[in-house]
């Protein structure tokens, strides 16, 4: 070889050697894409780590804390209610004042009462949104979210450079396979191109793959890849890479500044000063329930107050305002019938046919007797409140009353929740809200609609529900002392003698005492227009004897209808009528007798068989003359 090839052969060389250090172009690239992918890979098991100890947080808060929120956001949602109510029956009973004409424009919050009143979310919803940072100032606001890995922005994963590169190979060689050629001229150019891919999928060239997968999409030849097209696609999926890395660190601060997060910090806080978060709050929110359940009760008192101030708002109204009827004469025009925010009360004289709603709430009522006979109680509560006329007994007057009679039911049954709480759940058939009762306006537990009463009445045939009905009419009568027995409870309410003249009295449910006796005139409502109820449930019973062809009636507990004896009930009505009205009738000259058949002294009345009171021979009386001057007497008391 002479000197000028040599020479010519080192510069070759020497081209070689530089060609060989010169820095490959797509090398930094192929590292900032490991790199991008070993951040991606980081982040996401970061994330995985971390949403699964939220998820696992917020199942244990929610577990320890879930019914203590709950029964937080149903005391919450009661105070509203009563609140909304107040302020109607206020507003209504201002409208009133100011021109009686008004009433229909009183606000329309229908017995929002009840159930329309806007409702504010329980402080844990906030919370309970998948994934989403909560605005509240205050960690303890609420219940953390559950597992946050749904959030709305969830970056796409990336798979594994395996599985692309596999599935990759499999898309090329469905396309470019020898076997797919028509001559022998495609089948050599597809074995090349085959043979180039073999050859990158050996090396794990994932860029190569791709960067043909490209060219063969678009129609293009795949030729050889070039540095400077590696390095573009390389750039490319970098940049592609960067968002979803940016993404996924987003996500990772997001859950780390979530509620749930927050909460969790705090908890780990108070666990290492020795504490356990879980049961403070649980604690706390408990508390607070309690207070928002006192505020019920005392709202219950306030709002039958302004349902008072609205029944004389009306009153005043009425004796006012007139409408011209039909035929020319003015009359009475009530404005609460247009006033959406009170219903208007079932009259114990308009019976109705028991509507399909009222049928099924009695199917609903029988079916409930046993699984939850607390329902079922308030539900004859109200039933009863309305039921009894113009005015509800005196017990169920008040909230203190009504709170005061729950106490003594509830008692009957274990689970059975107090007053605020079971008004904070009331079933759809009940509502709180106000209804106009005869002359006056009553607030409170009520039936969702007056139709309702009828389907009460049906499932009161059933001896479960009647059960139920009779230790909650049980509960209604004032508490009285028995000087007798020494016991105090709730007096029962009897007649103790009805047909020819009508004597209500008060008994020891113990013993049978008479507590107290007293007449009353005029329609009776409130706890005597309940005794109707207390004969057909059996919660007192009645024996029957005629006098000259009248009825009288003789009501005591059921225990003491069945000793009675013929001489006991000669006594009792020899204490009834002949010594109040002063008939110079000697007791003894009065029998009784079973048909023709004359009873002796000690026998027992039984329940066959018509009674009736006889007047001996020698008495200087009829029984027909008996009957008159008992009749006289009698109407002497309303005399003037």
């Amino acid at each position: 070889m002479g000197q000028e090839e040599r020479g010519i052969a080192a510069r070759r060389g020497l081209a070689r050697t530089r060609a060989e250090e010169r820095p490959d172009p797509a090398a930094g690239a192929e590292a900032r894409l490991r790199a991008t992918v070993e951040e991606i890979t980081r982040l996401d098991a970061e994330i995985e780590a971390l949403s699964a100890e939220l998820a696992d947080f917020s199942r244990r808060y929610e577990r320890a804390l879930a019914d203590a929120f709950a029964d937080l956001a149903a005391a919450e949602r009661l105070v509203r209610r009563l609140q909304a109510l107040e302020e109607g029956l206020a507003a209504l009973a201002e409208s009133l004042r100011k021109g009686g004409a008004a009433a229909g424009a009183a606000p329309q919050r229908r017995a929002q009462g009840t159930r329309g009143a806007r409702r504010r979310p329980p402080r844990r919803a906030a919370a309970r949104e998948a994934g989403r940072e909560g605005d509240a100032e205050d960690g303890d606001a609420g219940a953390p979210a559950p597992a946050p890995g749904a959030a709305p922005d969830e970056p796409p994963e990336v798979e594994p450079a395996e599985v692309v590169l596999k599935r990759l190979y499999r898309r090329l060689a469905r396309v470019l396979h020898p076997d797919l050629a028509q001559d022998d001229a495609e089948r050599a150019r597809l074995g090349d191109l085959m043979a180039r891919v073999n050859a990158a999928y050996a090396k794990g060239d994932l860029t190569a793959l791709e960067v043909m997968a490209e060219k063969v999409g678009a129609g293009e030849p795949p030729g050889e890849l070039s540095p400077e097209e590696r390095r573009a696609h390389l750039d490319r999926r970098i940049a592609t890479l960067a968002r979803i890395a940016a993404s996924l660190a987003r996500e990772r601060e997001r859950l780390a500044r979530s509620d749930t997060a927050r909460l969790r910090a705090e908890a780990r806080r108070r666990e290492e000063d020795g504490r356990d978060y879980l049961a403070e709050t649980r604690a706390e929110v408990q508390e607070e329930a309690e207070a928002a359940y006192a505020d019920a009760l005392h709202r219950l008192a306030r709002l039958g107050r302004a349902a008072r101030d609205l029944s004389r708002a009306r009153s005043t109204t009425m004796s006012q305002l007139t409408r011209r009827g039909p035929t020319g004469a003015r009359r009475a025009f009530d404005p609460l019938e247009e006033a959406d925010i009170v219903r208007m009360g079932a009259s114990r004289l308009d019976r109705q046919r028991a509507t399909p709603a009222a049928r099924e709430l009695g199917r609903t009522l029988e079916a409930a007797a046993q699984a939850a006979p607390w329902e079922v109680a308030l539900a004859l509560l109200a039933f009863f409140a309305e039921d009894a006329g113009g005015r509800p007994p005196d017990a169920l007057a008040t909230a203190e009353g009504w709170a005061a009679r729950w106490d003594l039911l509830k008692a009957l049954w274990a689970g059975a929740p107090d007053l605020p709480r079971l008004c904070a759940r009331l079933p759809r058939h009940l509502v709180i809200g106000a209804r106009a009762q005869g002359d006056a306006v009553v607030a409170g537990v009520q039936l969702a609609d007056a139709a309702l009463l009828a389907g009460v009445r049906i499932a009161m045939e059933r001896e479960s529900v009647a059960r139920i009905a009779r230790e909650v009419l049980a509960v209604l009568g004032p508490e009285e002392a028995c000087a007798a027995c020494g016991g105090r409870a709730p007096a029962l309410h009897l007649l103790r003698t009805r047909g020819l003249d009508e004597l209500n009295g008060l008994a020891c449910p113990s013993c049978g005492a008479i507590l107290r006796s007293y007449w009353r005139y005029g329609e009776a409502d409130g706890l005597e227009a309940l005794a109707p109820h207390a004969l057909r449930l059996g919660l007192v019973a009645e024996a029957t004897a005629q006098l000259a062809g009248t009825a009288i009636g003789f009501q005591m507990l059921p225990a003491e209808r069945e000793k009675l004896t013929a001489d006991r009930l000669r006594r009792r009505f020899a204490e009834l009528y002949l010594a109040p009205y002063e008939v110079e009738l000697s007791p003894e000259a009065i029998g009784v007798s079973r048909g023709r058949e004359r009873l002796a002294s000690g026998a027992r009345i039984g329940a066959e068989g018509r009674l009736g009171f006889t007047v001996g021979e020698g008495a200087g009386t009829t029984a027909e003359e008996l009957l008159e001057v008992l009749r006289a007497r009698i109407e002497r008391r309303f005399r003037p």
